[in-house]
């Protein structure tokens, strides 16, 4: 396992925390920049996008940031204490560790990188580090998902026996970076690294086993299934698509019942028992439940891109960087999370289960078959 070494507790800034933007596409735009005018003691001092007009688009968020198209520009600035790293995914490893090497603290938007050997490499300059360095698996500050987290952990389930997720979204128009791998593109990169993230998150276990098909219905590797083993004995179904329609759910099932995220259609963690019980009560319960969940809905109407988790994630690392304390999720998770694309990719070429070593950092290797080949 790989442990981040961390400075001793540190006095709280005396000044904000200041903040560049490595990259101000739509995400950085729509879900970094306008949470952090949320979060008191940070403020945007730089923005760095070869595209004029991404930049022209940032700055009437941030006015008084210096803007620069060259991210290495930004990580030279003395008065830049971290940057959020939302560039195209096939800069993400250099640009990160290009940040640590100059000190900076760090935001990695997901993933971490566009391979595993990538994501190593940055693990291991964190490591060697003593910057805060978060992942960007928002989705885990969700009010939601840490309900959803705390109520399996209390046996709400009984005994986990599986879980069954699917994120998928409508065909839209996307940078051309988007539709092609190696740039970055595909679902398992876009979409399915958060619910690889969520099933560790959620159930405290490790991707032990990945068999997976990776399909290519409108651009390159935009459809995939995933069936994964898990350390604590539970198997996981999991399909993820960028030519389908907006879903998001999280479905946990256990010897006593079963627990439902979704995020887009409910306002509650949705608990039901072993019995089905009759339509009526249970149409009843859910409408109770969706009233009980009004100031959620508030929390997600006033929220970057309907989610307050973006907000949180962003005072979760600005938090971090004032108090010297360590922060979650960790580079080790956005590593974590490239092993098991790795494998799902591998499994996907080759048409075997490919097994993960959690032993060490995340590596994969083929199983061996019955012929011992």
């Amino acid at each position: 396992m790989i442990h981040a070494t961390v400075a001793g507790p540190s006095l709280p800034y005396a000044m904000p925390v200041r903040i560049g933007i490595l990259g101000c596409g739509s995400i950085a735009r729509t879900a970094h920049l306008r949470s952090l005018t949320r979060v008191g003691g940070a403020r945007v001092v730089a923005l760095a996008d070869p595209s004029p007009a991404n930049l022209d688009d940032a700055r009437r968020l941030a006015p008084d940031a210096r803007a620069v198209t060259d991210y290495t520009d930004v990580l030279a600035m003395s008065d830049v204490d971290a940057v959020i790293i939302a560039l195209p995914p096939s800069l993400h490893a250099d640009a990160a560790i290009a940040a640590i090497h100059a000190g900076k603290h760090v935001y990695v938007e997901k993933p971490l990188a566009t391979t595993v050997a990538d994501a190593e490499r940055v693990a291991a300059e964190w490591q060697r580090s003593t910057v805060r360095a978060m992942m960007g698996f928002n989705y885990r500050f969700n009010p939601l998902v840490q309900q959803a987290r705390e109520q399996i952990a209390a046996g709400a389930v009984g005994d986990l026996v599986s879980v069954r997720t699917v994120f998928s979204s409508p065909r839209r128009s996307v940078p051309d970076w988007k539709q092609q791998r190696e740039s970055g593109g595909g679902v398992l990169l876009d979409l399915a690294v958060h619910h690889i993230d969520l099933i560790r998150f959620l159930l405290a276990t490790e991707v032990a086993r990945v068999s997976a098909d990776v399909c290519s219905v409108q651009s390159e590797h935009d459809t995939a299934l995933l069936q994964l083993g898990l350390t604590n004995g539970c198997s996981a179904q999991a399909m993820f698509s960028l030519c389908t329609v907006d879903d998001d759910r999280f479905e946990v099932y256990g010897s006593s019942g079963r627990l439902t995220i979704d995020r887009y259609r409910s306002l509650r963690v949705e608990v039901s028992g072993a019995a089905a019980g009759n339509s009526l009560g249970a149409a009843a319960a859910r409408f109770a439940g969706e009233m009980i969940g009004a100031p959620y809905a508030l929390r997600k109407l006033r929220a970057p891109m309907h989610d307050p988790s973006f907000p949180a994630a962003m005072e979760a690392f600005v938090r971090s960087i004032e108090t010297g304390t360590a922060v979650s999720p960790t580079l080790e998770d956005g590593l974590r999370a490239a092993a098991v694309v790795d494998a799902a990719e591998l499994s996907g070429s080759s048409r075997r289960v490919i097994t993960i070593d959690n032993r060490k950092a995340p590596r994969t290797q083929p199983l061996v078959d019955a012929a011992g080949r």
